[in-house]
Formats: structure tokens, sequence, C-alpha cells
């Protein structure tokens, strides 16, 4: 197993182990629940982190995920939305509604 990501936000965590599993790519993330520890560890020591399951998948998943941030940090923000079920007001930048999981409707999901 080889660690390739980790970061203070699990979403994003999360986001990216859907991303490299939808290629192939068998993944664990650890330290789910470590965020609870904060404080008595150093912040560094409880980011979640992705790892791959197979070392030779390193390279690959470490190159999916630069592309993927990449391109991302390029795509600018759409406008702000209200979300067309529980009808909360959602900043541009996201692609679901962080109130209810419901996907934008004028943004197709990155």
């Amino acid at each position: 197993m080889k660690l390739v990501f980790d970061h203070i936000d699990f979403t994003v965590v999360g986001h990216l182990q859907s991303v490299l599993e939808s290629e192939g790519i068998r993944t664990e993330i650890r330290n789910e629940g470590a965020s609870r520890a904060a404080g008595e560890l150093p912040i560094s020591e409880v980011y979640p982190e992705l790892w791959v399951l197979d070392n030779a998948d390193e390279a690959r998943a470490k190159s999916i995920i630069r592309e993927f941030r990449e391109a991302s940090n390029n795509t600018p923000p759409g406008p702000d939305w209200t979300c067309p079920v529980c009808k909360e007001h959602v900043e541009g930048v996201f692609s679901e509604c962080w109130n209810c999981g419901t996907p934008s409707p004028d943004r197709p999901e990155v």
C-alpha cells in the first residue's frame, strides 16, 4: 500500500477516492475519524489519507490526482444557485447542495 494524497477536508479525499476507483485503482481511506484527536496530535497527523492498495498503481494514481486537481483549479465557479429540492442558497463553486446533496440543475458534476 502507498499513500498518494492527504488533505484536511475529508470530502476532497473522498472525492478523489471515487475518481481513482472509477479508473480501476483500488483504494483505502485512513484517518477518517482522526479529526477528533486534533489538539492532542499535530493537525497534519490527523488528515484523512488516500492510499492505493497495489504499489504498482502509485505513479498512475498520483498522475490522475494531479491532473484532476489542476483541471478543477482552472474551472471557474458557476453562478450561485437555489436548490430545487430544499430551496437552500448555494454558492456557485459547489456542484451539489451542501444541505441535501442535490446536484446543481445548471452545472454538470466535475
